[in-house]
């Protein structure tokens, strides 16, 4: 097989328990040839233990951040001077499996490869909580409906996305609006699309999830109304 060479971009706040797993398993992966976090003002040390991991560090300052949206689009704008293929998305709190990325690596091996990989957690669904699985559902058949394209898993931050592609998508929202944006945007220009099942992990006891379910679901509908 031959695979194309990818720059991981995961966003982070406070995820000095889980980052170093997350970093040491895409290391694992030869065509994973770049591994950036983007540290939205976390005082726990995990910028201390993504480095520690192998992985380069962005820090937003004081007043920087501005959630989820706002770190992958300081992450895509320190990385974007670099060639490569595709942009790997994954969440630094360890909801996302590294070893989810062999079957990425088997879409991508089909001719012609897709242009853009949303993760699937539908498969293994009865493993998140209700409640959350049925704002997913909810906004995964409203954005599908909006884009155009049947997807599966809309607000899975688990994604693969050409960089030519991503790079010509202008970006405005923060929160967790950032899948939503994207997809209906690239939706737009009519690109190939794939499922590919990952694994969904929920969560350890005492984890607390930055995703506030129905204010964070309402948001995302209302910006994608300007998209």
């Amino acid at each position: 097989m031959v695979f194309p060479s990818v720059i991981a971009i995961l966003p982070a706040h406070n995820e000095s328990s889980t980052i170093a797993d997350v970093v040491g398993g895409l290391r694992s992966w030869q065509f994973i040839k770049r591994i950036l976090v983007v540290d939205d003002n976390s005082d726990d040390g995990t910028v201390a233990a993504a480095i520690a991991a192998g992985a380069e560090v962005l820090q937003l300052g004081k007043g920087q951040g501005g959630g989820k949206g706002q770190a992958m689009r300081e992450g895509l704008a320190h990385v974007k001077e670099d060639a490569c293929d595709y942009y790997l998305f994954m969440d630094g709190d360890g909801q996302h499996d590294p070893a989810s990325l062999g079957n990425f690596a088997e879409v991508l091996n089909n001719a012609p490869p897709p242009d853009i990989l949303l993760g699937s957690r539908a498969q293994s669904r009865h493993l998140i909580p209700r409640a959350r699985w049925i704002t997913n559902v909810l906004g995964t058949w409203a954005l599908s409906k909006i884009a155009g394209v049947a997807m599966e898993d809309s607000q899975c931050g688990f994604r693969m996305i050409r960089k030519d592609i991503m790079d010509s998508i202008e970006l405005t929202g923060d929160g967790f609006t950032f899948e939503m944006e994207v997809a209906l945007k690239a939706a737009h220009r009519h690109r190939r699309w794939a499922h590919v099942p990952v694994k969904a992990i929920y969560p350890k006891e005492g984890y607390s999830s930055h995703f506030r379910g129905a204010m964070d679901t309402w948001l995302i509908a209302w910006h994608s109304l300007w998209c």
